[in-house]
């Protein structure tokens, strides 16, 4: 139900806005958006959606930065799947406060 391409939009704890792409694929998630890559993994149990995704910047875009304002880091997010949109929510692993809210659109199927 979750495999397929969707784009993404990110909203921080701080007020900060971001959009990209990720794919949901045999339990990974791979992503990315100007300039960060997201590499990860999900699962659903009891209807829930949780997902862990490193994201780590791999070009140096000027004026640009992730919604969290970190470089590096990992992120826990959960919520509940959807065939259409879904709304993941979630933390920095390193930094709990710092809090993220995913809104996520399919866009494609996989081949």
């Amino acid at each position: 139900m979750l495999e397929a391409l969707w784009s993404v939009e990110f909203k921080s704890s701080f007020g900060m806005q971001g959009n990209g792409v990720v794919v949901f694929e045999t339990g990974r998630v791979f992503g990315g958006d100007s300039a960060m890559i997201y590499v990860g993994s999900f699962k659903v149990e009891n209807g829930v959606i949780h997902a862990e995704i490193n994201v780590k910047k791999y070009a140096d875009v000027q004026g640009m930065s992730s919604v969290v304002g970190l470089d590096n880091f990992n992120m826990k997010v959960t919520g509940t799947p959807a065939q259409n949109e879904m709304v993941l929510s979630g933390h920095v692993v390193e930094d709990p406060a710092r809090k993220i809210t995913i809104k996520a659109v399919r866009r494609a199927e996989l081949p």
